[in-house]
């Protein structure tokens, strides 16, 4: 006889798992529709309400650290997504701005990633899509604590 085990509530577990498949799966069709990886397409929408952002700022922003960002925005740069400009009150100080061809981008993006979410939330009601909303919303601010 089986014995009945509680469903499993390894939140972490099924969070992570279901981050590398989400990121797997955006990263394929933001390539194939966009041609930017989720990266990216997170600078995009970010730029797109903070144009002109320091790069910490971006950073933060982001959920990223500094030197990831500063490699993220090279690329960027390179393919004529992004510029730097110099920040108000310091020439040191670097500013990112999206370029016309960042924000024809950043239009693109948005659009598929009202696709994706679609069907990323297929099956759930209104309701339980924001349980999921605010979850994710609350778990970093959750952990913020925990280390120090």
């Amino acid at each position: 006889m089986a014995i009945a085990r509680p469903v499993d509530r390894r939140l972490f577990f099924w969070f992570d798992r279901a981050h590398t498949i989400l990121t797997k799966q955006a990263d394929g069709f933001l390539s194939e529709n966009s041609g930017v990886s989720t990266a990216q397409a997170g600078v995009l929408i970010y730029l797109g309400f903070h144009d002109g952002c320091s790069l910490s700022d971006l950073a933060d922003g982001i959920g990223r650290n500094n030197p990831a960002v500063t490699g993220l925005i090279n690329r960027m740069e390179k393919a004529g997504l992004v510029v730097r400009v110099h920040g108000s009150g310091d020439a040191r100080r670097k500013a990112v701005r999206l370029t016309e061809l960042g924000h024809l981008k950043r239009e693109q993006v948005r659009d598929d990633f009202r696709t994706f979410n679609e069907k990323l939330t297929k099956g759930l009601t209104q309701s339980e899509a924001d349980a999921v909303l605010k979850f994710l919303t609350l778990a970093p601010d959750n952990l913020k604590d925990m280390n120090g």
